[in-house]
């Protein structure tokens, strides 16, 4: 009998383990998962952070520009034009909308 509960005992055991492997297992899997969709997040993130740095340099070498030419101005290097304030066609009112 002293036989039958080693064995009984030695069964509960593997079977526990048996158990404690699958949660593992599961759990595992769970967090792959979740490190997939994390990493997939940040690569969208990096995606739309290197898109907003090349519009932002787009825009600061046309800040830089416009600079330039407004101090070309003041030095006196062009002589000043006057522009007339009404819109040319409908592309010219639609580019800066006031409502």
């Amino acid at each position: 009998m002293n036989q039958e509960n080693e064995l009984a005992r030695l069964e509960q055991f593997v079977n526990k383990l048996r158990q404690g492997f699958r949660e593992m297992k599961a759990e595992c899997a769970r967090l792959a998962a979740t490190v997939k969709e994390r990493d997939d997040t940040i690569a969208e993130l990096e995606a739309k952070l290197a898109e907003r740095a090349s519009e932002r340099e787009d825009i600061s070498g046309r800040l830089k520009r416009l600079i330039d030419q407004i101090e070309e101005l003041e030095l006196g290097g062009e002589e000043m034009v006057t522009v007339s304030h009404q819109p040319v066609d409908d592309r010219q009112r639609n580019l800066f909308p006031l409502d």
